[in-house]
Formats: C-alpha cells, structure tokens, sequence
C-alpha cells in the first residue's frame, strides 16, 4: 500500500524506553523533522522496564520536549495539537492511544513492536520472545484502533540463543531498529510512505507478564529454570525464589556441567570453589548472580522456594507463644 505524503513531514515522538531513544536516534540522523518530543515523567517511570528520559537529547537538538503521565490527557493533546504533526511516532509506550489521539497527525501514528507482526501482538514480549514463544523482530506499523494490528511499514528479524538473556536481547531489538529505519526514513524524507497489510490469520497474542511470573519452581529442569531466569534479568524485575521468608533475586545462572551429585529438588547440593548448585526436577543449577544474601552465605543442605506448609506451622507456632505470653501477663 503506497502512500504518497508531504516531503521531509513534520514529525512528533511519543516513548519511554531504550528504542524511543534510539528511534529519535535514527531520526536525527536521517535529518528529518522532529518538532517535538514527549517523553514518560521519570515520577511516573518506576515500574517501566529499561525506562530512558528523553528530554537532554532532545533539548540538545532544541526540540520543544513536553513530559507526560498520561499521553491521553488534555493538555497533552492540546501539545500534540498545536505541533501540526504531519505524522507521530509511538515507540516505547504501554499506554494505549485513544481516537482523539490518534485522530490528530495528518498521515496517521506509526507504532512500534518487538515480534515479527502479526505473531506475538500484545504485552511482555521480550519475556515471551526468550522463553521461545514468538519470534522477534523490530516491527514498526502505521497504528490503528487495534493492538499492533496495522500495516507494516518496515519489519527487521533479530535471532535469539540459548544463552541471550533479556540484556543481551535488548541490545540485539536496538540494532534490528537501526536497520529497519535505515531502510525506511530516506524514502520518507521524500514523502514515500509504503506499508503492508498483516494477515489477520496469522496473528497470535501474548498474555500481560507480572513480576510475580518469574517466581521459581524447583521440579522444573535446570534448563527450563535457566531459560526463566535469562527472560526476566535485568531490566526486567528478575526471577526470584525463596530461602525460609527471605527473597532472593536470581539475575544470572547457568545449567550445571556436573551430572554426578543427586538431591532433594530445591535443595544446595554443592558450595564450595566450584559455585553454589542446587537441584532441580532434572539436573544441576549453578547460581552466579544474586540479590537479597550474600552468595557466600548459601550452604550444603539450605533449601530454596517458598514451603508454605513450613511457613504456615512456623507461623502458627509463633501466634501459640504470643497467645500464651498474653495469657501470663507478659508483654
């Protein structure tokens, strides 16, 4: 589908996150014209995952650059509205853009997504694309009133490893968006605006993630486990596991290479100069990097995951004494 519209158009950005930034990168650099910049508030940013303020880079460039909390409000549109934009990029953003929104740039909003379009339309893709759901890709698309639902204007495939974590991955996501801009962005410098419709047959979609998804489940095999914690590291919350009621925050591990120690699943089974590896429902898990103790501190027999039986008995223990001090007038 070709769409023929003004040369070097008007251009806001709308973004919170690495690829808004890299996004407005590449649009610098192609030397279009970027009137304006609104960017997450960092007071609204603290759950945002991999969150970047975009407002040095763009008064580096004396781009007018308005802070947002929600992109549907008033004054905001208001900003938007008086830009004239001849097109809005959207890249970064959970929020969804409602029809007044959507309504203001005269050649429309362009939308961006990490999967290859039409699989993989939703939330919490990394996590989804490295536990080997849906393949990835730097997809940007002329928006709609659908969730990632419009024509592709320019797709990048990147390609995930068995050992690419969510770091890694990201890096991979920015550099798939290069290549997808440098396509485009000289054609529509000139007022060349190509897209392609998606085959509504072939969408697929991915399930909202919550920090409490990367919680550990030790009968799992050590594989799988590991796979779990590369989807969640950092600069997502992380995968995470119990030791008593002390949550620990396991950022990085690997699939242990020793095969001749067996134990109680969830249990450390080795701590000493070779690292500390715990059993799983099929082999051996050695962790590397973990918040919440001391790596050190981890010993031979300590059991991880949450026992709520245990817990509950401790718990009911604890209430007994306090119940008992009441009665014998002790504080």
């Amino acid at each position: 589908m070709k769409n023929n519209i003004v040369e070097n158009p008007k251009i806001i950005l709308i973004g919170s996150v690495n690829s808004s930034r890299k996004t407005l990168e590449k649009l610098l650099e192609h030397q279009l014209n970027v009137v304006a910049v609104l960017g997450l508030d960092p007071q609204a940013a603290t759950n945002v995952s991999g969150y970047c303020d975009l407002k040095t880079l763009s008064e580096s460039h004396n781009i007018p650059f308005q802070y947002f909390t929600k992109v549907n409000d008033a004054e905001i549109v208001d900003f938007v509205k008086s830009k004239q934009p001849d097109l809005v990029f959207v890249v970064g953003l959970s929020q969804m853009i409602r029809e007044e929104l959507l309504a203001i740039p005269k050649y429309g909003l362009i939308g961006y997504h990490p999967t290859r379009l039409p699989e993989g339309r939703g939330r919490g893709a990394l996590a989804w694309i490295i536990l080997g759901k849906v393949q990835g890709a730097a997809s940007f698309f002329k928006m709609d009133e659908g969730m990632d639902s419009g024509s592709i204007w320019s797709q990048q495939n990147y390609e995930v490893g068995d050992q690419d974590d969510a770091t890694s991955v990201v890096q991979q996501i920015l550099k798939a968006i290069d290549k997808a801009l440098d396509a485009v962005l000289p054609d529509l410098k000139k007022g060349i605006f190509m897209t392609t419709p998606q085959d509504e047959s072939k969408a697929t979609y991915l399930g909202k993630r919550n920090p409490e998804d990367g919680m550990i489940y030790w009968n799992q095999s050590a594989a799988n486990i590991h796979r779990l914690i590369r989807a969640t590291t950092k600069p997502l919350p992380g995968a995470y596991t119990y030791l008593g009621t002390k949550k620990l925050v396991i950022w990085n591990a690997s699939v242990s290479e020793i095969t001749n120690h067996l134990g109680v699943v969830g249990r450390i089974v080795i701590a000493d100069a070779s690292g500390v590896h715990v059993q799983t429902g099929e082999g051996l898990l050695k962790l590397e990097n973990i918040e919440g103790i001391d790596i050190i501190d981890l010993k031979v027999g300590n059991t991880l995951g949450f026992n709520f039986e245990k817990e509950y008995f401790k718990l009911s223990e604890r209430l007994e004494t306090i119940e008992n001090q009441l009665k014998n007038g002790k504080s």
